[in-house]
C-alpha cells in the first residue's frame, strides 16, 4: 500500500544534518569557547601587566588592563565566536530559503495540476486543496480548509458508504489495499449540483504512522455524461435497427453479410442466424449478379459507384426463390480502416400492386370517360333526330286522319308511320352507349329483342364470328326494361366478341323453363318457378375458376390495360338482379363461355308477346296549353294535333317568345308542354320561371334524350314526361291524363 513519510525540519536546520543532539550542542559550545576565550586574554594581559609592573606606575596599569583585555580578547572572539555563530545564522537562513523554495514549487506544481489534489486528516478534515479542486466545488480555499469533507461536500445518500471507504484507507486493515487505487464518487458543489469525481487515494505516514490521507481527482462528469449518451444513442440506434420494419444490411468488402435486423431478414424470409454470413449475391436475381460484382470491384479500386448515396428500385430473392420489387439506399462507411456497406432494404410488393390498380383503374376511369362522352354524343344525336322522328310520325298520323282506309295512301302513310317505329327503334339501340334511358318494366317478348338486335350485333362483332339464334316459339313474357335487356344482351355479345379474336361462333338462345324446388335449390339464387332462360355462349378462349368467381366485381376485366372498363358484366349482373332474375356464368380454359340468365314469367300473362290496347283519352274541352318548341316541324304537328282535338293553343318557339305570350295570356293557361332543351335557355329553367307567377299550371316535358338525373328530377318534381318520337295517340293521352288528374 503506498504511504508517504513526514518528517519535519525546523526552520534553522541547515539541508543534510539534523536531529535534536546539533541543536542542543551548539550553545554549550559557543559558551565554552567564550569562557576559554576569556580566560586565556586575561591571562595574557596578567603576564604581560607582570612584566611591565616595574616600569609603569600602578595607577597606569589599572587603566591599561581593561583596553588591553578587550584588544586581546576581540580577535579571538571574532573568530572563535561570532564568526561560526554568522556561518550558523547563514546556515539557517539558506535553509528557510531551501524550504520556501520547495513550498513554493509544490504550490505551483498543485496550482497549474489539472485535477483535484486534497489533504484529509484522520477525522476527514481538510487540510490541503489546489486551485483545481476549489474551482470544481466552487469555493474559495479558507472555505474549504479545516471543514469536514464528508458533512460539507459529498451527497447524503452516499456519506456512509464514502465515509467506511476513507475509514479502511485510514485504519491500515486487510481491507485497506481493496479499499484503496481507484474509487469513483460524485461530490456537491456550492450550487447544490453534483460532479463526478474519479479518485485515486495515497496514506500519509509519518514514522509509521498514520496522518491521513491524500487523494488526487479527476472530474469526469462531462465524461460520464457522454458516455451515457453514447449507451442511449447505441441503445437507440440497436432499437430502431432491430425494429425497424424496414431490411437494414451490413457487408463487408468480402461481400458477405455481417450484420442485419429482423426485418431484413423476414423480407427475404430467413431467420437472423440464418442470414448473416451469407454471400450478398445469394440475395441478387441472377441477372443483376454480375452488374453488382463489377459495381463492387469498381468502388473498392476507385472510390466510384453509380448506385450508392442514391434511392432505387430493384429486385431480390427470397429463400424460397421468389423475386420481389424493393427500393435499396446503399452506403459505406469506414471502421478500423475497413470499408463496410449498409443497405436500406424496403419491401415494394404491395406498394406495386397498388401502383398497377391505380394505373388500370385510370385506365378504366379513362375509358369510362369516354364511354361517357360516347353517349352524350349519342343523346345528343337522338334527341335530334326523334324530333325529326316526331314530326314525321305526327304528321303522317295527322294525315291518316284527313283519309279513310280505303284510300290508296293509307297503306304508304302508315308504311311511313311503321318506318317511324323501326328509326325509333335504332335510336334508342343507340341510347345503349349511354345512361338516358329510364328504368321502366313493361311486358316484353325476349324473342323480339333479340331479332332486332341481331342485324346490331352481327355488324358489332364483325364477319368472323357467326350468330346463331336458337328462339324458342311461344316464349314466355317477361316484365322488363326494353333498353335494359338490350343493353345486357349487347354486353354479352361484347363480351364474346372479345374473347373470340381468331373467330368463332356466338349462340343465343331463349327457352321456357320451370324449375321445382330440388333444381333452384342446385343454382345459386334461383327460385322454384316458371322463367325464360336467356343463354349466351361463345367458342372463346374460356377463363379459369378464378376469373369465374371475379367476373362480376365492379372494374374487374382479364383485358390488358386501355381494352376494357370492367363494367360490362357488372352491368349485366345488376340488371339481372333488379329484374329479380339470377345469372350462372359456366367456362373452361379453352372451351369458351356459356352464360346463362333466368327472367322470372309475368304473374298475370305468359303468352307470346306483349298485348298493347289502343286506348284513346277524352278530347279536350278547350283547355288552354302553351306548348314550347323549338324544332318548327315538331311544333306544327303538335300544336294541330292538340287543336283538332279540342285544346286551346298558345305556340312559341323559344323561353323568350313563351314568356311574352305567357304575360298576355297567363289568367287562361293552364299547362306548360314544353320541350326540355331549348334554343335560348333550358326548358327546367323556363317552366321554373313560369310557375313563380302561376304555380297552380300543370307540366308535361318532352325530350328526344333525357339523363338519368334529369328523369329523377322530374319525377321528384312532379311533372309528367313524354319521350320523342310520341305518336299523336301518346301526346292526347298523356295530356287528358294530366288535365284528368293534376299535377302529380
Amino acid at each position: 500500500m503506498p504511504s508517504y513519510n513526514y518528517t519535519k525540519k525546523e526552520p534553522g536546520e541547515a539541508p543534510g544534518k539534523g536531529g535534536p543532539a546539533a541543536h542542543l550542542t551548539a550553545p554549550a559550545r559557543l559558551l565554552a569557547v567564550l569562557i576559554v576565550s576569556i580566560f586565556s586574554a586575561e591571562l595574557v594581559v596578567m603576564i604581560v601587566l607582570f612584566l611591565l609592573k616595574d616600569l609603569l606606575h600602578p595607577l597606569t596599569v589599572v587603566l591599561i588592563d581593561a583596553p588591553l583585555l578587550v584588544l586581546i580578547l576581540s580577535p579571538a572572539l571574532y573568530f572563535f565566536l561570532f564568526k561560526p555563530l554568522l556561518s550558523i545564522v547563514e546556515e539557517r537562513r539558506e535553509a528557510e530559503l531551501a524550504v520556501l523554495r520547495e513550498r513554493n514549487k509544490l504550490r505551483r506544481y498543485l496550482e497549474v495540476a489539472g485535477v483535484i489534489v486534497i489533504v484529509l486528516d484522520k477525522q476527514g478534515r481538510v487540510e490541503l486543496i489546489n486551485r483545481k479542486g476549489c474551482e470544481v466545488l466552487g469555493f474559495r480555499e479558507e472555505e474549504i480548509l479545516g471543514k469536514d469533507w464528508f458533512l460539507n461536500f459529498i451527497p447524503e445518500r452516499l456519506k456512509a458508504e464514502v465515509q467506511l471507504v476513507f475509514s479502511m484507507l485510514v485504519s491500515g486493515g486487510a481491507d485497506s489495499d481493496e479499499a484503496e487505487s481507484y474509487y469513483e464518487n460524485p461530490v456537491l458543489t456550492r450550487g447544490g449540483f453534483e460532479r463526478t469525481i474519479l479518485w485515486h487515494n495515497s496514506v500519509l505516514k509519518e514514522g509509521g504512522r498514520v496522518i491521513g490521507l491524500l487523494s488526487s481527482g479527476e472530474d469526469i462528469t462531462e465524461r460520464k455524461l457522454t458516455e451515457k449518451a453514447l449507451k442511449e444513442s447505441e441503445a437507440r440506434y440497436r432499437l430502431v435497427h432491430n425494429t425497424a420494419f424496414d431490411g437494414i444490411i451490413i457487408a463487408n468488402a468480402g461481400d458477405r453479410i455481417i450484420d442485419c435486423n429482423d426485418g431484413a431478414a423476414r423480407i427475404f424470409g430467413y431467420s437472423r442466424g440464418e442470414f448473416i454470413g451469407i454471400p450478398v449475391t445469394t440475395i441478387i436475381p441472377e441477372k443483376y449478379k454480375e452488374l453488382h460484382r463489377r459495381g463492387l470491384k469498381r468502388f473498392l479500386e476507385t472510390g466510384e459507384s453509380k448506385v450508392q448515396g442514391q434511392i432505387a428500385e430493384y429486385e431480390g430473392i427470397k429463400k424460397t426463390g421468389e423475386i420481389f420489387p424493393l427500393e435499396l439506399a446503399l452506403n459505406n462507411f469506414t471502421l478500423g480502416g475497413v470499408i463496410h456497406f449498409t443497405a436500406m432494404i424496403r419491401d415494394i410488393t404491395e406498394r406495386k400492386k397498388a401502383e398497377r390498380e391505380r394505373e388500370l383503374m385510370q385506365a378504366r376511369l379513362s375509358q369510362s370517360q369516354k364511354m361517357e362522352a360516347i353517349g352524350r354524343f349519342a343523346g345528343g344525336i337522338a334527341h335530334d333526330f326523334n324530333n325529326i322522328l316526331t314530326a314525321i310520325r305526327g304528321n303522317a298520323e295527322l294525315a291518316i286522319e284527313e283519309i279513310g282506309k280505303d284510300d290508296p295512301l293509307y297503306s304508304r302513310l302508315d308504311g311511313i308511320i311503321t318506318s317511324v317505329l323501326l328509326a325509333s327503334k335504332l335510336t334508342r339501340q343507340l341510347l345503349l352507349f349511354s345512361r338516358g334511358q329510364p328504368f321502366e318494366l313493361v311486358p316484353l317478348d325476349m324473342n323480339k329483342i333479340i331479332s332486332d338486335l341481331l342485324l346490331m350485333i352481327s355488324r358489332l362483332i364483325g364477319e368472323e364470328i357467326t350468330i346463331s339464334a336458337d328462339l324458342a316459339p311461344q316464349v314466355w313474357t317477361i316484365e322488363a326494361d326494353e333498353g335494359n335487356i338490350e343493353q345486357v344482351i349487347m354486353n354479352l355479345a361484347v363480351n364474346a366478341k372479345d374473347a373470340m379474336p381468331e373467330g368463332g361462333k356466338l349462340t343465343i338462345k331463349t327457352e321456357n323453363i320451370v324449375l321445382d324446388e330440388k333444381s333452384a335449390e342446385s343454382i345459386p339464387d334461383a327460385r322454384a318457378g316458371e322463367a325464360v332462360r336467356l343463354t349466351v355462349a361463345d367458342t372463346g378462349v374460356g377463363m379459369s375458376k378464378e376469373l369465374v368467381s371475379r367476373i362480376f366485381e365492379p372494374f374487374f376485366t382479364t383485358k390488358e390495360a386501355g381494352k376494357g372498363t370492367g363494367f360490362g358484366l357488372a352491368v349485366v349482373y345488376s340488371t339481372v338482379k333488379q329484374h329479380n332474375g339470377w345469372i350462372t356464368v359456366e367456362s373452361e380454359p379453352g372451351l369458351g363461355t356459356t352464360f346463362r340468365i333466368y327472367f322470372p314469367v309475368m304473374m298475370k300473362k305468359r303468352e307470346a308477346g306483349a298485348a298493347h290496347k289502343d286506348e284513346r283519352s277524352a278530347p279536350g274541352k278547350g283547355e288552354k296549353i302553351l306548348l314550347v318548341e323549338d324544332d318548327p316541324k315538331v311544333l306544327d304537328f303538335t300544336r294541330m294535333a292538340l287543336s283538332r282535338h279540342g285544346y286551346n293553343v298558345a305556340a312559341a318557339g323559344n323561353a323568350a317568345e313563351a314568356l311574352e305570350v305567357f304575360e298576355k295570356e297567363k289568367e287562361d293557361i293552364q299547362m306548360v308542354l314544353c320541350d326540355m332543351v331549348l334554343s335560348d335557355q333550358s326548358g327546367l329553367h323556363l317552366v321554373d320561371q313560369l310557375l313563380e307567377k302561376k304555380p297552380d299550371m300543370a307540366v308535361v316535358f318532352t325530350s328526344g334524350f333525357l339523363e338519368a338525373s334529369q328523369r329523377l328530377l322530374l319525377n321528384g318534381k312532379g311533372y309528367r314526361y313524354l319521350q320523342k318520337p310520341y305518336s299523336m295517340l301518346s301526346l292526347l293521352k298523356t295530356v287528358g291524363d294530366c288535365f284528368a288528374r293534376g299535377r302529380d
